[in-house]
């Protein structure tokens, strides 16, 4: 009776024991059939060009000096706004593609422009940089859409600079940094940004870096 008694702890041991293997053999059958997600990193270069114009206008609209017009600006302007035009673009690395955009930029002018480099004889700064922003907007041939916002600086890159801040000129350098804020079709869920460079006049060219939407691996 004795060693029957015994027995009895043993028994107990041996099925936790076969109880705790089982366990871990499923954890690890159900880690196996879990899908594990990839991120895709992707490098991607685009060259646009501005087909159509911008309405520019001026503000805050003062008609005190400092004057500020909404249409030809002035000495009491702090800022100006681009908006209404437009252009192509196209993928060249990494996607493919071709798309039209639309933006609209906001120039900060008023105790922010700083000297751009040209300057006279004396030394005197002759034209000078403005920093900007604003939203743009990617249209594809099959829909899907990419929106951006845009942060930077526009300088000009000439001896002799016009406007009231002198940061205007035919001849301007301009640069900028980007980040995706969304997107619809074959972009929902893309997420990246990438800096770009531009003279005018010529086209700007961008590269990114874009972050694809996890899938899973097989």
């Amino acid at each position: 009776m004795k060693r029957e008694n015994e027995a009895v702890p043993a028994m107990k041991l041996m099925k936790r024991l076969i109880a705790t293997g089982l366990g871990l053999l499923l954890s690890a059958v159900m880690l196996c059939a879990a899908p594990v997600f990839a991120q895709e990193l992707r490098h991607v270069a685009e060259v646009l060009k501005q087909t159509s114009s911008d309405s520019v206008s001026f503000g805050p609209v003062s008609a005190v000096p400092p004057l500020c017009s909404e249409t030809t600006g002035g000495p009491g302007c702090k800022f100006s706004t681009a908006s209404g035009g437009g252009g192509i673009g196209k993928i060249v690395e990494g996607a493919g593609g071709t798309f039209t955009w639309t933006s609209e930029t906001t120039f900060l002018l008023a105790g922010v422009v700083t000297p751009s480099g040209a300057h006279d004889a004396s030394g005197a700064p002759t034209g000078f940089c403005s920093p900007f922003f604003g939203p743009e907007h990617w249209v594809f041939e099959d829909g899907s859409t990419i929106d951006l916002n845009r942060q930077g600086s526009l300088c000009c890159a000439a001896s002799s600079c016009s406007g009231g801040f002198r940061t205007a000129n035919p001849l301007h350098v301009t640069h900028v940094s980007t980040i995706i804020t969304g997107g619809t079709g074959r972009f929902v869920g893309l997420k990246g940004g990438g800096e770009r460079a531009a003279s005018a006049p010529g086209a700007t060219v961008e590269e990114q870096v874009w972050e694809l939407p996890s899938v899973p691996e097989d």
